[in-house]
């Protein structure tokens, strides 16, 4: 009964945290198990909701033992279906025995049980898939193996692809692969338990990497942010991607990642003499705390302009519902992100910010607009006036949010709008050098391209 509640919170939760919360392949998800779930893992708490939300069976978490340690943390996570597991580097390499928890796993897949593994062994909010640990393999096996590979177990890979892990509004993008089916593996296991262990391992491995965005180092995954926030606006103009459209969003990333991949591996010298001209044009952007966005319309002043008329319209007449949005909202709002910056500079660990941030929304949120209905009621007295104000609170939140964030892009039209005129040579600086960086990445698409077909075709 908790665990439905807290699903049908969680589901709400999410749809209102995240502005777009896309998956594909959905009808590929059992509807019963046994089952085994695994996934990357760059959003800590976070991501088990959002897999959670999606399955129809009840989840149980394999989860990192070191969260388990205060008493409140014992006595709450279990309720949860959290279950606590050593990793080796938490015990300072001492042995460390996880038969137990691994029977616990058997026996309840054995009852058709469902368990969640995000066999990274660790969270991070980065685009880069870590080693994928054996312990995921060794279960599956395992419980097969007891149960003389007739238990039909599968394991289900998702994929989730965050637009911003931390940030409130974000998006989140999530691919669900075809389901592996252990049994396949009863020969390899019996031939050789351990090389059939590995064989498993790398074929999840290989599954969730095909659905996430993930670059090799820190340093390429900054270059192809950098790419993306130049680039990816006219590639979608080329293709005419609508914004619906998640699923072609991501895998236009892909393919900047796997490019910029070939040319590091083929041309590593075209990438150095490239880097240091993109580096320098947002370098420039930031020192003027302006954005690319405005840099990639035709007719800059022109745009601009008419733009900054029309929002400033569009301001005045939406002033008095933000001012009343702002002013029901802003202290059920604020918490939040005050909790989440609290919590997060303490434990030293940005991965809680989003999960932290949500829990503590709907907490603050639910209690403020239970309270402030309850004061308008005692105030007017009428049942329906009350009702309207109840629904008035949420639909002025969100209006005053997407007001907030026009006011803050207006604001950086007008200050391009303004150097455009005051600094002609700053702003034709800026946008000669744009210009010679996309000119290089057309270049550098057309040559990939080739190369591809060249590779298709051969």
């Amino acid at each position: 009964m908790l665990y439905a509640l807290l699903k049908v919170i969680a589901q709400i939760a999410l749809r209102v945290f995240f502005k777009s919360l896309k998956i594909k392949n959905r009808e590929l998800l059992p509807t019963q198990g046994p089952l085994i779930v695994v996934a990357n893992h760059p959003n800590t708490f976070m991501d088990p909701l959002v897999i959670a939300s999606y399955l129809k069976p009840q989840v149980y978490f394999l989860a990192n033992a070191s969260v388990f340690h205060s008493k409140f943390a014992q006595w709450l996570f279990p309720k949860l279906n959290m279950i606590p597991i050593q990793r080796k580097h938490d015990t300072n390499q001492k042995k460390y025995d996880n038969e137990q928890v691994f029977q616990k796993c058997f026996d309840h897949l054995a009852r058709g049980g469902t368990i969640l593994i995000f066999p990274e062994g660790t969270s991070v909010h980065k685009r880069i898939l870590h080693e994928i640990k054996t312990g995921t393999a060794r279960i599956a096996l395992g419980a097969e193996q007891a149960n003389d590979f007739r238990l039909n177990l599968k394991i289900v890979t998702f994929g989730l692809n965050y637009s911003n892990p931390a940030s409130f509004r974000s998006e989140v993008f999530v691919n669900v692969d075809e389901p592996i089916q252990v049994a396949d593996y009863q020969a390899a296991y019996q031939a050789d338990s351990y090389n059939a262990v590995n064989i498993l391992t790398e074929d999840i491995r290989k599954n969730i990497e095909e659905h996430v965005i993930a670059a090799n180092t820190d340093e390429e995954d900054r270059l192809a942010k950098q790419i993306e926030l130049v680039y990816k606006s006219k590639l979608n103009a080329e293709i005419q991607l609508a914004e619906e459209s998640k699923e072609q969003d991501y895998l236009m990333t892909k393919a900047i990642i796997h490019a910029l991949e070939h040319f590091q591996e083929h041309e590593p010298e075209r990438v150095k003499t490239f880097k240091p001209k993109l580096e320098k044009y947002l370098s420039y952007l930031r020192r003027l705390d302006l954005n690319d966005e405005v840099f990639a319309k035709k007719s800059l002043g022109k745009n601009i302009f008419i733009e900054s008329i029309r929002t400033a319209v569009y301001f005045v007449l939406g002033f008095p519902l933000f001012l009343y949005g702002l002013i029901n909202n802003y202290v059920p709002y604020i918490i939040p992100s005050k909790v989440a910056a609290y919590i997060t500079r303490l434990a030293k660990f940005p991965e809680y910010t989003a999960p932290v941030m949500m829990v503590t929304g709907v907490l603050t949120f639910t209690f403020f607009y239970i309270l402030q209905t309850a004061l308008c009621y005692w105030f007017i007295g009428s049942g329906w006036c009350t009702l309207a104000y109840f629904v008035s609170l949420p639909i002025s939140g969100f209006f005053a949010l997407l007001y907030a964030n026009y006011l803050a892009i207006t604001e950086d039209r007008w200050r391009v709008f303004t150097l455009f005129f005051k600094r002609t040579d700053l702003i034709t600086t800026l946008i000669s050098q744009r210009k010679e960086i996309i000119r290089d990445l057309e270049k550098a698409k057309n040559d990939y391209l080739a190369f591809y077909r060249k590779e298709v075709e051969d």
